[in-house]
């Protein structure tokens, strides 16, 4: 018998009488009965603006316009502050905004993808059923 880990799970069939195997049997009593959902999204409301500027600081660019927007807030800065910071914020929100549509129309899809028709295999049934 192999041994599964807390997070994996394994389905076998077996030809001879023609069922499938859950292993762990307990797999489908987690969730409400539906351990498959897909989720492909990557943020929730919470951590959305969070996690989407912190994937945008891991661009060089966005480090150097960091770098020099701290700059220009010195008083001996030969430039205006507001010239520099504004734009760049905008940039971040605009592109945090962007993350955001993208993850809902992901989280449209999964929802798509999640409510479709499938087949179940019963325990010593040859045929499967037919659920929404």
């Amino acid at each position: 018998s192999m041994v599964l880990r807390d997070d994996e799970r394994m389905l076998s069939f077996d030809e001879a009488r023609r069922h499938g195997v859950i292993t762990p049997m307990s797999l489908n009593d987690r969730c409400g009965g539906r351990p498959n959902k897909v989720r492909t999204t990557r943020f929730t409301l919470l951590t959305w603006l969070p996690k989407s500027l912190i994937d945008q600081f891991k661009r060089v660019a966005n480090i150097y316009f960091l770098f020099i927007a701290c700059l220009v807030v010195w008083p001996w800065s030969p430039k205006n502050w507001k010239s520099k910071i504004f734009p760049f914020a905008a940039v971040l929100l605009w592109t945090a905004l962007k993350d955001l549509y993208e993850d809902m129309r992901r989280k449209r899809d999964d929802d798509a993808e999640n409510s479709q028709r499938c087949w179940r295999l019963k325990r010593g049934e040859a045929d499967g059923e037919d659920l929404e």
